[in-house]
């Protein structure tokens, strides 16, 4: 699952045509005047000074949301938003997710807490993307992990790891028999499956705790990717179960990010660290 590319770097680009195409058109407008007769030519100047101020406005406009889009919040921005984290915020690097699994497996992870719920304030701030890797990366430091996509809504790590959404937590949730897919030795996979109706009347349910209760004999991560805030409460449930949770931060505003505070305190739930994704994702 691979980064999407930078909208504000393409953003520059045309900002950089769009000067250079109007700096031509000007300069053409300002020819003309020249050569027109002498009773045109104060029309003609008005009429240039006015295209002159309309592009000035239109390009400092352009500039203003380049500048805002390629803004990411600071990590004090970030502590004031969604509170002090158990763990340092961090980049979105998979050199960094490798550091912050040894972290959570010494301060969090301990025998009989295995649920890790990743959460996000919004839709394309990089969870899935997160939530998928950092199950790798329990994986690979020799630790049994299930990766489970609670998503409903907008499920996507059935495509990311190439396996049919079929079944999964949602058929489980329904009483139907489902087994996870084997990915390696350390890591398995529980696709969403397809929830009709209101997800919150499946996941409310007993057999979600008994599902976790099961899975924790047998994994020592449960990493769970949840819908976004902004979806509904779904991740509340896994929050609360947990009794805390994995922020990944992308640009969102500030009412995103209180609305995903808002959420962790009715799960007493602690954020347990808050990775910022300075590159937007598609989930």
């Amino acid at each position: 699952m691979s980064h999407e590319s930078d909208a504000s770097f393409h953003l520059g680009g045309s900002l950089l045509s769009l000067a250079w195409t109007s700096s031509i058109g000007v300069g053409t407008l300002l020819v003309v005047t020249w050569l027109l007769p002498s009773q045109y030519k104060l029309t003609a100047l008005i009429v240039t000074l006015a295209v002159v101020a309309g592009l000035a406005t239109a390009l400092g406009c352009l500039a203003a949301s380049s500048r805002q889009r390629r803004k990411e919040p600071s990590e004090r921005e970030l502590v004031r938003a969604l509170g002090m984290p158990l763990l340092a915020v961090r980049p979105l690097r998979e050199t960094a997710l490798r550091g912050l699994c040894r972290q959570l497996l010494d301060h969090w992870l301990q025998p009989g807490r295995a649920l890790l719920p990743v959460v996000s304030a919004q839709r394309g701030e990089g969870r899935t993307w997160t939530a998928a890797h950092l199950a790798a990366a329990f994986a690979a430091l020799g630790e049994k992990t299930l990766l489970i996509d609670a998503d409903f809504r907008s499920p996507g790590l059935h495509a990311a790891f190439g396996l049919p959404n079929h079944g999964g937590l949602a058929g489980y949730l329904k009483g139907e028999k489902v087994e996870p897919a084997v990915y390696n030795e350390n890591l398995a996979v529980l696709v969403a499956g397809t929830a009709r109706g209101n997800p919150l009347e499946l996941l409310g349910g007993e057999r979600l705790k008994s599902l976790v209760a099961a899975a924790s004999k047998h994994f020592r991560v449960i990493v769970v990717d949840t819908p976004a805030a902004a979806q509904g409460p779904d991740l509340e449930i896994f929050a609360a179960l947990a009794g805390g949770a994995l922020i990944v931060a992308g640009r969102g505003n500030a009412r995103a990010l209180a609305r995903l505070k808002a959420a962790l305190a009715r799960s007493s739930a602690q954020a347990l660290s808050i990775v910022v994704n300075q590159r937007q994702q598609a989930a």
